[in-house]
Protein backbone atom coordinates (compact mmCIF):
# COMPACT_ATOMS: atom_id res chain seq x y z
CA UNK A 1 0.00 0.00 0.00
CA UNK A 2 2.86 2.75 1.05
CA UNK A 3 4.60 1.93 -2.15
CA UNK A 4 1.83 2.03 -4.47
CA UNK A 5 1.20 5.51 -3.17
CA UNK A 6 4.66 6.47 -3.13
CA UNK A 7 4.66 5.54 -6.83
CA UNK A 8 1.76 7.49 -7.56
CA UNK A 9 3.42 10.89 -6.38
CA UNK A 10 4.60 13.31 -8.77
CA UNK A 11 8.31 13.13 -9.36
CA UNK A 12 10.93 13.63 -11.62
CA UNK A 13 10.84 16.43 -14.90
CA UNK A 14 8.18 17.20 -17.15
CA UNK A 15 9.86 18.56 -21.02
CA UNK A 16 7.13 20.80 -21.99
CA UNK A 17 7.43 20.83 -25.94
CA UNK A 18 6.17 24.56 -27.26
CA UNK A 19 4.40 25.43 -30.60
CA UNK A 20 8.03 26.63 -31.96
CA UNK A 21 9.89 23.66 -30.91
CA UNK A 22 11.82 24.54 -28.06
CA UNK A 23 11.60 22.06 -24.92
CA UNK A 24 11.31 23.73 -21.68
CA UNK A 25 12.15 21.55 -18.07
CA UNK A 26 9.76 21.75 -15.69
CA UNK A 27 9.57 19.71 -12.11
CA UNK A 28 6.62 17.54 -11.84
CA UNK A 29 5.77 18.20 -8.25
CA UNK A 30 5.47 21.77 -9.25
CA UNK A 31 3.92 21.87 -12.47
CA UNK A 32 1.34 19.54 -11.30
CA UNK A 33 0.98 21.70 -7.82
CA UNK A 34 0.55 24.90 -9.80
CA UNK A 35 -2.17 23.31 -12.69
CA UNK A 36 -5.04 21.09 -12.04
CA UNK A 37 -5.09 20.51 -15.55
CA UNK A 38 -1.53 19.27 -15.89
CA UNK A 39 -2.34 16.93 -12.84
CA UNK A 40 -5.03 15.84 -14.01
CA UNK A 41 -3.41 14.66 -17.16
CA UNK A 42 -0.25 13.44 -15.60
CA UNK A 43 -2.34 11.44 -13.32
CA UNK A 44 -3.95 9.51 -16.03
CA UNK A 45 -0.98 9.32 -18.61
CA UNK A 46 2.69 8.09 -17.66
CA UNK A 47 4.94 10.23 -19.71
CA UNK A 48 7.79 12.90 -19.54
CA UNK A 49 6.88 14.79 -22.66
CA UNK A 50 3.90 16.68 -22.71
CA UNK A 51 3.05 19.18 -25.98
CA UNK A 52 1.76 22.74 -25.28
CA UNK A 53 0.04 25.61 -27.53
CA UNK A 54 2.18 28.49 -26.44
CA UNK A 55 5.82 29.54 -27.43
CA UNK A 56 8.71 29.36 -25.53
CA UNK A 57 9.25 32.87 -24.56
CA UNK A 58 4.98 32.77 -23.55
CA UNK A 59 5.01 29.65 -21.29
CA UNK A 60 8.53 30.78 -19.75
CA UNK A 61 6.72 33.68 -18.44
CA UNK A 62 4.34 31.41 -17.18
CA UNK A 63 7.28 29.30 -15.48
CA UNK A 64 8.57 32.24 -13.94
CA UNK A 65 6.43 32.66 -11.82
CA UNK A 66 5.07 29.20 -10.91
CA UNK A 67 8.84 29.43 -9.18
CA UNK A 68 7.37 32.53 -7.32
CA UNK A 69 9.76 35.01 -9.16
CA UNK A 70 8.59 38.05 -11.20
CA UNK A 71 9.39 37.72 -15.14
CA UNK A 72 12.38 39.42 -16.32
CA UNK A 73 9.93 41.09 -18.64
CA UNK A 74 8.34 42.91 -15.65
CA UNK A 75 11.08 44.45 -14.17
CA UNK A 76 10.14 47.92 -15.85
CA UNK A 77 7.05 48.25 -13.99
CA UNK A 78 6.16 51.68 -16.21
CA UNK A 79 6.57 49.94 -18.87
CA UNK A 80 3.58 48.85 -21.46
CA UNK A 81 6.14 45.08 -22.25
CA UNK A 82 5.51 45.02 -18.26
CA UNK A 83 1.58 44.59 -18.72
CA UNK A 84 2.02 42.72 -21.79
CA UNK A 85 3.71 40.12 -20.21
CA UNK A 86 1.31 40.34 -17.41
CA UNK A 87 -1.67 39.47 -19.91
CA UNK A 88 0.12 36.95 -21.72
CA UNK A 89 0.55 34.84 -18.31
CA UNK A 90 -2.74 35.62 -17.13
CA UNK A 91 -4.39 33.96 -20.59
CA UNK A 92 -2.15 30.52 -20.54
CA UNK A 93 -2.57 30.28 -16.18
CA UNK A 94 -6.90 30.49 -17.01
CA UNK A 95 -6.81 27.84 -19.88
CA UNK A 96 -4.35 25.23 -17.72
CA UNK A 97 -6.07 26.41 -14.20
CA UNK A 98 -3.32 27.88 -12.64
CA UNK A 99 -5.07 29.67 -9.92
CA UNK A 100 -1.80 30.69 -7.81
CA UNK A 101 0.02 31.66 -11.25
CA UNK A 102 -3.68 34.27 -11.59
CA UNK A 103 -3.06 35.63 -7.93
CA UNK A 104 0.63 36.19 -7.68
CA UNK A 105 0.47 38.25 -11.17
CA UNK A 106 -2.43 39.82 -9.05
CA UNK A 107 -0.27 41.07 -6.60
CA UNK A 108 2.57 41.71 -8.60
CA UNK A 109 0.57 44.29 -10.58
CA UNK A 110 -0.69 45.79 -8.19
CA UNK A 111 1.79 45.63 -5.06
CA UNK A 112 5.26 46.26 -7.75
CA UNK A 113 3.16 48.59 -10.51
CA UNK A 114 0.16 49.97 -8.96
CA UNK A 115 -0.29 50.58 -5.17
CA UNK A 116 0.66 54.25 -3.82
CA UNK A 117 1.15 55.86 -7.32
CA UNK A 118 -2.14 57.49 -8.26
CA UNK A 119 -1.31 59.48 -4.41
CA UNK A 120 2.63 59.68 -5.43
CA UNK A 121 2.40 60.25 -9.19
CA UNK A 122 -0.45 62.36 -10.19
CA UNK A 123 0.10 62.07 -13.67
CA UNK A 124 0.24 57.78 -13.72
CA UNK A 125 -2.14 56.78 -16.25
CA UNK A 126 -2.66 53.65 -17.78
CA UNK A 127 -1.08 54.42 -21.84
CA UNK A 128 -4.65 54.80 -22.52
CA UNK A 129 -8.52 55.05 -22.00
CA UNK A 130 -9.01 51.75 -24.03
CA UNK A 131 -5.69 49.70 -22.46
CA UNK A 132 -7.47 50.54 -18.98
CA UNK A 133 -10.70 49.10 -20.19
CA UNK A 134 -9.08 46.31 -21.48
CA UNK A 135 -7.53 45.34 -18.39
CA UNK A 136 -10.82 45.85 -17.00
CA UNK A 137 -12.54 43.24 -18.64
CA UNK A 138 -9.19 41.26 -18.09
CA UNK A 139 -10.26 41.74 -14.35
CA UNK A 140 -13.53 40.88 -14.65
CA UNK A 141 -12.54 37.51 -16.54
CA UNK A 142 -10.55 36.91 -14.09
CA UNK A 143 -12.06 37.70 -11.23
CA UNK A 144 -9.26 39.98 -10.04
CA UNK A 145 -11.02 42.41 -7.45
CA UNK A 146 -8.36 44.15 -6.11
CA UNK A 147 -6.59 44.98 -9.39
CA UNK A 148 -9.87 45.26 -10.90
CA UNK A 149 -10.50 48.01 -7.81
CA UNK A 150 -7.77 50.32 -9.34
CA UNK A 151 -7.86 50.07 -13.17
CA UNK A 152 -11.68 51.13 -12.39
CA UNK A 153 -10.56 54.00 -10.21
CA UNK A 154 -7.79 54.77 -12.93
CA UNK A 155 -10.71 55.06 -15.93
CA UNK A 156 -13.10 56.96 -13.47
CA UNK A 157 -10.37 59.97 -12.24
CA UNK A 158 -9.74 59.90 -16.46
CA UNK A 159 -13.34 59.78 -17.16
CA UNK A 160 -13.45 63.63 -14.92
CA UNK A 161 -10.45 64.75 -16.63
CA UNK A 162 -12.10 64.49 -20.24
CA UNK A 163 -9.86 61.67 -21.30
CA UNK A 164 -12.77 59.57 -22.73
CA UNK A 165 -13.40 59.80 -26.83
CA UNK A 166 -16.58 57.69 -26.61
CA UNK A 167 -19.47 58.34 -24.73
CA UNK A 168 -19.99 57.29 -21.05
CA UNK A 169 -22.54 55.03 -22.16
CA UNK A 170 -21.02 53.35 -24.61
CA UNK A 171 -17.80 52.95 -22.77
CA UNK A 172 -19.08 51.17 -19.61
CA UNK A 173 -21.33 48.57 -21.65
CA UNK A 174 -18.73 46.20 -20.92
CA UNK A 175 -18.39 46.65 -17.14
CA UNK A 176 -20.73 44.11 -15.89
CA UNK A 177 -19.89 44.02 -12.49
CA UNK A 178 -21.61 46.44 -10.08
CA UNK A 179 -18.93 46.94 -7.43
CA UNK A 180 -16.33 47.87 -10.64
CA UNK A 181 -19.41 50.34 -12.11
CA UNK A 182 -19.68 52.06 -8.55
CA UNK A 183 -15.61 52.65 -8.21
CA UNK A 184 -15.40 54.39 -11.89
CA UNK A 185 -18.28 56.82 -10.65
CA UNK A 186 -16.96 57.59 -7.27
CA UNK A 187 -13.39 58.30 -8.85
CA UNK A 188 -15.35 60.46 -11.46
CA UNK A 189 -17.35 62.41 -8.37
CA UNK A 190 -14.35 62.92 -6.34
CA UNK A 191 -11.68 64.17 -9.01
CA UNK A 192 -14.43 66.42 -10.24
CA UNK A 193 -14.91 67.95 -6.82
CA UNK A 194 -11.29 68.52 -6.49
CA UNK A 195 -11.21 70.20 -10.00
CA UNK A 196 -13.86 72.21 -9.02
CA UNK A 197 -12.40 73.09 -5.81
CA UNK A 198 -9.22 74.16 -7.26
CA UNK A 199 -11.00 76.27 -9.59
CA UNK A 200 -12.95 78.08 -6.72
CA UNK A 201 -9.49 78.78 -4.87
CA UNK A 202 -8.18 79.98 -7.98
CA UNK A 203 -10.93 82.45 -8.89
CA UNK A 204 -10.89 80.58 -12.40
CA UNK A 205 -12.08 77.35 -14.53
CA UNK A 206 -15.16 76.76 -13.18
CA UNK A 207 -16.57 76.29 -16.76
CA UNK A 208 -13.76 73.92 -17.33
CA UNK A 209 -14.84 72.07 -13.85
CA UNK A 210 -18.30 72.07 -14.30
CA UNK A 211 -17.98 69.68 -17.69
CA UNK A 212 -15.67 67.66 -15.97
CA UNK A 213 -18.37 67.14 -13.61
CA UNK A 214 -21.03 66.47 -16.15
CA UNK A 215 -18.49 63.67 -17.43
CA UNK A 216 -19.25 62.37 -13.59
CA UNK A 217 -22.71 62.60 -14.10
CA UNK A 218 -23.04 60.64 -17.93
CA UNK A 219 -21.19 57.45 -15.94
CA UNK A 220 -23.49 57.60 -13.06
CA UNK A 221 -26.57 58.04 -15.73
CA UNK A 222 -24.78 55.45 -17.59
CA UNK A 223 -24.84 53.06 -15.00
CA UNK A 224 -28.21 53.38 -13.79
CA UNK A 225 -29.13 52.54 -16.96
CA UNK A 226 -27.21 49.16 -17.14
CA UNK A 227 -29.26 48.38 -13.65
Amino acid sequence: MAASAIEKQPSGLITLLTADGAELHVDKELLCSSSKFFAGMLTTCDTTRLHVEETRDTMELVLSVMRGTPPAATFDTRSAACWAAYKRVLIVADKYDMSLVKERCEKWLVSRCLRGRMRELQTFRFQDVAEGFEWLGICQKFDLRDLGWYCAYDLGSQLAAGAWQRPAPECLEAVTCPELLKTIIEAAQAAARERERQAGAGGSGGAGAAGRAGGAEAAEGAAGGAE
